[in-house]
């Protein structure tokens, strides 16, 4: 488990975890169970869920593998995004409904204590302090052994570490972000604040929903059933002209590479500087090994040199409000 904890060193093969977002809803348990094992074959030892995927099937279908499986693997689980029953509304941080997902997470997955558990996005409306309170008595209780946060800024993991220490609490270890060809904001200060503070950076929607799989084009309606059939969510971030331009530059320097786009993407997120671990989301035994061979392809420095300048030529080279 350290390696998913600890940043990883310079020169290290790449690091990959499994998401399983995909469980319990665009894949069935037969196959996901099939797609941990090879994954578990193939030195993959963190599975990575949250409550909110498949309104809890996915946190049930990972435990019911790892148990039945044998798998020597570690779990992680997110906190905050669960819609409530009686409302609209999520969980959220409140001290109380975060243990009460705690304790209904232990049951789905079937274990003592959780490796790894995660604040899926931050809550505005609960005080960090209580929230860290909270993550303190489930660390104590020894219900969770480590935990993170998610889709966090620099500033508010920086204040969560302050406000840890203050109150006696181990601090975050990881943080789950967005990082690929298309969204690359990472860069800016986020990897020196990682670097600089010992937080492993863990990283999520590699393809992009799709739209780095070649599976999209410009002009179309998002086929039926994909990420994007209406999900404004991924329509907002990825869905534009912008994006599809980029995509097909990087689908020409791919084929002149000789491989997939979708080869090119995650072997470029995997090998990134500051990417500690990758997050892979199959939904097939065919995708996994696609993309696991992928994340372990190297990539010359003359090939990233010219993402770098396709990325620049598609953001312009504004200047940063830090001289650096």
């Amino acid at each position: 488990m350290s390696r998913y904890l600890e940043p990883r060193a310079p020169g290290a093969p790449p690091i990959v975890a499994l998401g399983t977002m995909n469980f319990g809803k665009r894949t069935p348990e037969d196959e996901a169970r099939r797609v941990m094992a090879r994954a578990s074959e193939r030195d993959v030892r963190l599975f990575d869920t949250a409550n909110v995927y498949g309104d809890g099937a996915s946190e049930r279908i990972v435990g019911r593998a790892v148990r039945e499986l044998g798998l020597p693997v570690s779990i992680a689980t997110k906190v905050g995004m669960m819609r409530l029953a009686d409302s609209a509304g999520r969980e959220g941080l409140a001290p109380e409904r975060m243990l009460r997902a705690l304790d209904e997470s232990l049951s789905r997955l079937g274990v003592a204590a959780i490796d790894l558990w995660y604040l899926h996005a931050p809550d505005d409306a609960v005080p960090i302090d209580e929230t860290i309170d909270a993550v303190g008595r489930a660390l104590a209780a020894g219900k969770i052994r480590a935990w993170g946060m998610s889709n966090y800024a620099s500033w508010e993991v920086l204040e969560a570490r302050v406000v840890a220490s203050r109150l006696g609490v181990a601090p975050p270890r990881v943080s789950q972000l967005l990082y690929n060809l298309l969204v690359r904001q990472l860069d800016v200060e986020w990897f020196e604040f990682a670097r600089r503070h010992g937080v492993h950076t863990t990283v999520f929607n590699a393809l992009a929903g799709g739209l780095l799989a070649g599976r999209h084009r410009r002009g179309e309606k998002p086929a039926k059933g994909s990420r994007f059939d209406g999900n404004k969510l991924y329509l907002d971030r990825y869905w534009s002209d912008r994006n599809f331009a980029l995509v097909e530059a990087y689908a020409a320097i791919a084929a002149r590479a000789g491989m997939p786009l979708a080869d090119l993407a995650h072997a470029w997120v995997a090998s990134a500087a500051g990417v500690d671990s990758i997050l892979v989301g199959p939904g097939s035994l065919a995708h996994l090994d696609a993309a696991l061979d992928a994340c372990a392809r190297a990539l010359s420095p003359e090939l990233r040199a010219e993402i770098d300048r396709l990325n620049v030529s598609a953001t312009g080279t504004n200047a940063r409000y830090a001289r650096h």
